[in-house]
């Protein structure tokens, strides 16, 4: 009776440790399933719908284990389509969620976890793959060599043409042609006002010249020309050539006329400090 109830014992131990191993077994690949396995240093694609508010990258800091980055946004319905883009750097299990967050800093929330499995095997193995592509060797016969030497020769030669050949000559020295003198210029408008109409450039011209010709020795070089102006309004010699001038500049129909003002140009060209540069 001892010996059936030892060989009892035996076997329920025997079967409650095939069931934990089974359990344990089937825990464990139930476990991996749920994590998707990429391989290290390898970009790779997730689509996240999210109907809360915006998500954005966390600020990127040295050393972080999965690099994410939000490649394309688009609006379906009320919710956001995220095309979310990363790479795993480092071995293990990684959460993309723990990588994002809210672009207006409120909590996270309503997003389910999104983990991945940087497997080193199939990094490997993807380094194994592209090894034996590299290794079909593609050879082009196409006078590579030559064509590089050819291309350069006529660079070099383009070069040259480009140097010299249609060098301008050297160009003539520039006459340069002193400025006019007042009495010159003055001489220049009192033909033009003989002949013809002034243009209003050429009436203000005649303006500035016979001011500086009355300033001379009457005010100082420094004094506005706010005051100069009064001064000279003021003058015995030039108040009433001042008037004169106003009224046939800025009133025509006061009954100035251009003869009057001729005449006092050529009154103002027989003065020594006209002829002054």
């Amino acid at each position: 009776m001892n010996a059936f109830f030892s060989i009892l014992r035996r076997r329920w131990l025997l079967w409650s440790l095939a069931v934990v191993v089974l359990v344990g077994g089937l825990t464990w690949l139930l476990k991996r399933s749920d994590n998707l396995n990429v391989p290290l240093g390898v970009e790779q694609a997730a689509i996240i719908t999210y109907s809360g508010p915006g998500l954005i990258v966390k600020p990127f800091h040295w050393g972080v284990a999965v690099n994410v980055r939000i490649a394309q946004v688009t609006q379906q319905g009320a919710s956001k389509v995220y095309d979310v883009r990363y790479l795993v750097n480092i071995e293990g299990d990684h959460d993309l969620i723990g990588y994002l967050m809210t672009d207006n800093g409120s909590a996270l929330t309503g997003l389910p976890s999104f983990t991945v499995h940087g497997d080193p095997k199939l990094s490997k193995e993807l380094e194994a793959r592209v090894r034996e592509t590299e290794a079909i060797g593609i050879e082009v016969r196409g006078h590579y060599k030559a064509t590089l030497v050819v291309l350069f020769v006529l660079w070099i030669g383009w070069l040259f043409m480009l140097i010299f050949y249609g060098r301008p000559k050297k160009a003539a020295p520039v006459i340069i042609v002193p400025d006019l003198t007042p009495a010159e210029q003055l001489q220049a408008l009192l033909q033009q006002l003989e002949g013809g109409e002034l243009t209003a450039v050429q009436k203000a011209r005649l303006e500035m010249l016979l001011l500086r010709c009355w300033r001379e020795g009457l005010v100082a070089e420094d004094l506005p020309m706010r005051e100069v102006l009064g001064i000279i309004a003021r003058g015995e010699r030039t108040g009433d050539a001042l008037l004169r001038l106003q009224r046939w500049l800025h009133r025509p129909a006061s009954g100035v006329e251009k003869s009057e003002i001729a005449a006092l140009i050529r009154s103002l060209l027989s003065a020594p400090a006209v002829n002054r540069p």
